[in-house]
């Protein structure tokens, strides 16, 4: 689902509150190939929530990952998350698609708390019931142009041109479903917990049935760990990644970091509550998660007994070649979890299916 898309796409650029993150995939007869990839590590302040507060080292960022990757196009697909972005499942009348149009906007006005010319819209018909009457279900999408506006700024302040402009939660739906192509009727959610944001979407049969952003992330575990030792945020970070940080036990963490954990599966059961309200008799069968704080020790099992659901971490080169004399799969399986979003970017291409 592109907010707004020109031209053909050449690589993934998730420009995310950690990190920015580039992947480039080539596509041949036998799928998708990783051309190239990078990571360019930020600090904390760069991107707050989903907003750029220090746009001059964001670029800066963008030109390294770009150098580092040695990527010769300039043409980028990028995304957003968090707040001001808006996705809303809705009901309308089975009507055509030029009559959908004109609907889209009537009944963005109803769901959507914004003037409708602040905002940037798109829509996918999602299901549908049987017979030429009846109801169809949307995805509607709404996002505040100045939102856009300011991750397109820092892009082509770098030199690049943002040729497609997605969403993080459809990225991550893009990058499941070309590595889980048996996918079926069940319901399941892919829950992806970056620095700051938490991006829920449940998928079913190769649609988005529910989506939602979530201020929450592996900042808070950061925080939690700054504040228990009383060490910078710089430090408590290298020790929730499991590195050495002298003075520091990783026993004297444990119950900061399932503090924090307790308070994600609050969370993401309030957004199950959510999604429950929202569907007749829809149950969700299992989770994917994926981000940085999938990489902490035994969240997956955590959360699965939490609520019973089998819980996975995300493979998104599990049905994508490579080359291990360029990449070791074993980098490439480590930084997996962190890298959906720029996986789900680089699979894009002008005038395809919209996830």
């Amino acid at each position: 689902m592109g907010l707004f898309s020109r031209k053909k796409a050449a690589f993934g650029l998730d420009i995310g509150s950690s990190a920015v993150k580039l992947v480039q995939l080539d596509q041949g007869t036998q799928g998708y190939a990783l051309s190239r990839f990078a990571m360019v590590e930020l600090p904390p302040d760069a991107i707050g929530e989903g907003m750029i507060k220090d746009p001059p080292l964001v670029v800066e960022a963008i030109k390294e990952v770009v150098g580092k990757a040695g990527v010769a196009s300039k043409e980028a697909v990028i995304s957003v998350s968090g707040r001001e972005l808006i996705m809303k499942k809705i009901q309308l009348p089975k009507v055509t698609p030029k009559e959908l149009e004109d609907a889209i906007l009537l009944e963005a006005e109803h769901h959507i708390n914004l003037p409708i010319e602040e905002v940037y819209l798109d829509h996918q018909v999602v299901g549908q019931s049987a017979g030429q009457s009846g109801t169809m279900d949307v995805m509607l999408v709404a996002v505040k142009k100045t939102k856009i506006n300011e991750y397109v700024a820092v892009v082509e302040e770098a030199g690049l041109t943002p040729v497609v402009v997605d969403a993080d939660a459809f990225a991550i739906q893009n990058q499941y479903e070309i590595n889980n192509p048996e996918a079926g009727a069940e319901a399941v959610a892919l829950i992806d917990i970056g620095a700051s944001i938490m991006k829920t979407n449940v998928v079913r049969g190769g649609f988005s049935i529910f989506a939602r952003d979530i201020t929450f992330g592996g900042n808070n575990y950061t925080r939690a760990i700054a504040q228990r030792l009383n060490v910078p945020f710089e430090k408590a970070e290298s020790a929730k990644r499991g590195e050495s940080v002298p003075g520091v036990n990783w026993d004297e963490l444990v119950p900061s970091l399932e503090a924090v954990s307790r308070e994600l599966s609050l969370e993401i059961q309030r957004t199950f509550d959510y999604f429950a309200s929202t569907t007749e008799s829809e149950r969700i069968s299992r989770i994917v998660l994926s981000g940085g704080c999938a990489r902490l020790p035994g969240i997956d099992e955590f959360l699965s007994s939490s609520w019973g659901i089998p819980v996975e971490v995300a493979k998104p080169f599990q049905n994508i070649r490579f080359d291990p004399n360029r990449f070791t799969a074993d980098d490439l399986y480590a930084a997996g979890p962190v890298l959906t979003v720029a996986v789900g970017l680089g699979i894009r291409r002008d005038g395809d299916k919209p996830a």
